[in-house]
């Protein structure tokens, strides 16, 4: 019987190991996958999300914004370097500690899914680091210097990078920025959004034009995500936001919330999409329009325009 009890024990292990979570500096990291981490900038004391005081009162947020790292046997992709933390000055220390000690042996590279500066504030960390090389989304950092000349390689579209056990295969969903890139683990039916289409509580789309732009990559996604040459499952596909957080009012996102997504944007064209008022630092961006678990957060008057252009098509 007790043999019987460890050989369970031991079966379980993994799994055990697999939903823990650790705190380091201001960093919580958890793991997604055998060698897949999902790094947030939050932790007990400054925890994701709207904070609020013992009478229930707002008291400030954590808007955090996430890092993923996927480790193969021959190269580590660390995917975005969130915001630039300064309430904690252990910051850059922990992540490079995080981030190392998992890597192990692996050459480390690092990617960006977009040029917002949530998602590039911790770039200090590795700049002057001779042993992490970048691996960048050319057109979307077009003139931007930023990045050290002698240890970045800048990919165009639909390019790949073997890290030795996964496949990273990237395409681009344009309208949040010009070039938001997506990376997809091939065959393991993961991707990391950024921003690209939002994290669960609305993609923020800055100007009438990016709607446009926004509705074909929505179109090209589904055709992607559809089409069998991408060894894509659409019933098990999981999606890691850049802020992950917010998706805790929808769950988990799935390739649901891309077909919501798309149903979202006809229903805008239709005049028939649900909404309410945003309340964001862009005075742009005064309406939520949903639909199911998708969220596009644009233009009332924009939006109007749209529907009025789409009348009789």
């Amino acid at each position: 019987m007790k043999k019987i009890i460890l050989l369970f024990s031991i079966i379980l292990l993994p799994l055990f190991i697999l939903s823990q979570s650790v705190q380091k500096g201001p960093y919580t990291v958890s793991v997604i996958d055998k060698n897949i981490y999902h790094i947030e900038d939050a932790n007990d004391s400054n925890p994701a999300g709207v904070h609020l005081d013992e009478k229930n009162q707002y008291s400030g947020m954590n808007n955090c914004s996430d890092m993923y790292l996927v480790v193969g046997t021959k190269t580590a992709l660390l995917i975005d370097l969130s915001n630039k933390i300064n309430w904690d000055n252990t910051a850059t220390e922990s992540l490079r500690t995080i981030v190392y000690e998992r890597a192990g042996d692996a050459k480390l590279y690092i990617t960006v899914t977009h040029r917002h500066g949530d998602h590039l504030g911790m770039l200090p960390a590795f700049n002057e680091d001779e042993k992490a090389g970048f691996w960048i989304p050319k057109a979307e950092f077009e003139g931007m210097d930023i990045f050290p000349k002698d240890r970045t390689v800048y990919f165009g579209e639909n390019s790949s990078l073997d890290l030795g056990g996964f496949v990273v295969n990237t395409m681009e969903v344009p309208g949040h920025t010009a070039h938001s890139t997506l990376f997809f683990l091939n065959n393991k039916n993961i991707v990391f959004t950024g921003d690209a289409i939002g994290s669960g509580s609305g993609v923020w789309l800055f100007n009438e034009e990016s709607f446009y732009t926004y509705k074909n990559a929505v179109n090209n996604l589904v055709k992607y995500i559809e089409n069998p040459e991408n060894k894509i499952d659409v019933n098990k596909l999981q999606i890691y936001g850049g802020h992950y957080w917010q998706c805790k009012q929808v769950g988990q996102l799935t390739s649901k919330y891309i077909y919501d997504m798309q149903a979202l944007i006809i229903k805008i064209g239709e005049g028939t999409a649900g909404s309410e008022p945003n309340t964001a630092a862009f005075s742009f961006l005064d309406t939520n329009f949903k639909y199911g678990t998708a969220t596009i957060t644009w233009n009332k008057e924009a939006a109007k325009n749209y529907a009025e252009s789409e009348k009789g098509k």
